[in-house]
């Protein structure tokens, strides 16, 4: 017997005591003593449940199974591909032309890589090309050719537009990239505030200079916005316009 039982035990003997005590008491009509032992039997049975409260076990929890491994898909395996060539690319061209930056031409490049078809690249700082043809082999990038120039590009370009000039900065200034690079840092811009204006039944929306980068890059601009999904987009006097009438029209 552990000293709680020994407890337990003296509790419940005085109970009984106390309930012998109260039915003499009650017997001999002592209501002063029998209030007394009344009391001392509430506080007796009081100790006995406490004394007779078992303590609660608490049980580790079994420890957790690992996570099973999630096998890799289709699509975690072509997005994976993808980072790579894109780190690939960037390598290349820096060997090249440590100054140079560059961006896919085509916005689907990922789609048109899976599909195995040609990728191109805009190019600035260079040596003076401006595209280049990514050649990709099984999802590896097994080099870049800066010679993909179409028969009309090649009527147009001078001679020595053709040879990389690694000491000076081509004269003709390459605004394709900056082009695309301000039209994907603003396009959801301009559709909200395209959205503002056919709400206030505005017919045209004008950015105007101020927030334009130089004026020789906004015909590229125009081409990237309606590349991007803005369908009537041209060159002002005083900025690029974007028509909003036919925007209004699918909307009535």
């Amino acid at each position: 017997m552990n000293k709680k039982d020994q407890k337990r035990h003296m509790a419940y003997e005085a109970l009984v005591l106390l309930g012998m005590l109260a039915l003499l008491t009650f017997i001999c009509r002592l209501w002063p003593i029998l209030l007394l032992i009344i009391l001392g039997i509430f506080a007796a049975v009081i100790r006995l449940l406490f004394l007779s409260s078992r303590k609660i076990e608490v049980i580790a929890p079994f420890p957790l199974l690992p996570e099973p491994v999630k096998e890799a898909t289709e699509k975690d395996v072509q997005v994976l591909a993808y980072s790579v060539i894109l780190r690939r690319v960037t390598e290349l061209v820096l060997s090249e032309y440590p100054e140079a930056r560059w961006v896919w031409e085509a916005p689907n490049a990922e789609k048109l890589i899976r599909e195995n078809q040609e990728v191109f690249i805009l190019l600035n700082r260079a040596g003076g090309y401006r595209r280049a043809k990514v050649v990709i082999r099984n999802l590896q990038v097994v080099g870049i050719d800066y010679n993909p120039q179409t028969e009309e590009e090649e009527a147009t370009l001078e001679p020595e537009n053709n040879v990389p000039d690694s000491d000076e900065e081509p004269e003709v200034q390459n605004y394709e990239l900056l082009a695309f690079e301000w039209a994907d840092a603003h396009i959801f811009e301009l559709n909200a505030r395209c959205n503002e204006a056919i709400g206030e039944n505005l017919s045209e929306l004008i950015l105007l200079e101020e927030e334009l980068p130089v004026r020789e890059s906004w015909a590229d601009i125009c081409r990237e916005l309606i590349r991007a999904g803005l369908e009537d987009v041209q060159c002002v006097p005083e900025g690029i316009k974007i028509n909003l009438t036919q925007s209004n029209a699918e909307r009535k």
